[in-house]
């Protein structure tokens, strides 16, 4: 749960940030640069969380990874199918319309808890939080709490003014459905390594994380939602190979 309480001291730290500078003519923090680092950060934590699940020797690696392509390719398949990106959108958009504008009335308690479905709603939350629980590997959470505090700030400062009551009600919906995660995946850790599969859930929110990078980038736009069921796909293909 460390990634998890990680997450809460960022997103307080964002609101006493953004409080402090809210009405200041201080302009807002130019995030080009800090969503590069960002990206880089999530290629180097799922390349060596990818590297730290790989089985020895090499043809065994080797092995694991072309499983790892596959499952990759049925999970986007999978998600393509049940339209989750898709589905996620129109969430976004109808919860976007409880924000208020930053000349609007202050925000209400709809528009906060809107707030924090959408922050909730960031794909990058589901992997990373599955590696903190089964492995205490919190620091996808780390890089998701970074962006969550960008997020914050940003929210903070721009709409109309924001009661702290209703501030700690977005940051309570994130990390209410971020703990539901981890805590689920550190309950299951046993089961999972009963099976023999926990490497593979790890590979496959490892693969999660790598792949969100040229989205958080900016480079583009990537369906990253349709990439979920990776996570049901990896495992399942190895349990069956092992099996069989």
């Amino acid at each position: 749960m460390l990634g998890t309480w990680i997450n809460a001291a960022a997103g307080v730290g964002a609101l006493l940030w953004a409080r402090r500078s809210h009405g200041t003519e201080n302009p807002p923090p130019n995030s080009g640069r800090f969503r590069w680092g960002a990206a880089g950060l999530a290629l180097l934590i799922g390349g060596t969380g990818i590297a730290h699940t790989l089985p020895h020797p090499i043809s065994g690696a080797i092995r694991f990874l072309g499983i790892a392509v596959v499952g990759l390719l049925l999970g986007n398949l999978t998600g393509r199918i049940l339209g989750l990106q898709r589905r996620l959108d129109l969430w976004g958009r109808a919860l976007s319309s409880h924000l208020p504008t930053p000349s609007g009335k202050p925000i209400r308690f709809s528009g906060a808890l809107a707030m924090g479905v959408l922050l909730a709603l960031n794909p990058l939350l589901i992997p990373a939080a599955i590696q903190d629980g089964l492995e205490h590997r919190w620091i996808g959470l780390a890089l998701k709490s970074a962006l969550d505090a960008i997020a914050l700030h940003a929210w903070v400062r721009s709409l109309s003014p924001i009661r702290w009551s209703l501030s700690l009600v977005v940051l309570g919906v994130i990390l209410l459905w971020q703990s539901a995660w981890t805590v689920g995946s550190a309950s299951a850790a046993d089961w999972l390594h009963s099976q023999g599969i926990s490497n593979s859930v790890m590979l496959a929110s490892s693969l999660l994380i790598l792949c969100s990078a040229p989205a958080i980038a900016g480079i583009r736009r990537a369906a990253l939602a349709n990439l979920l069921p990776t996570l049901v796909w990896i495992p399942l293909l190895n349990f069956w190979l092992r099996s069989h």
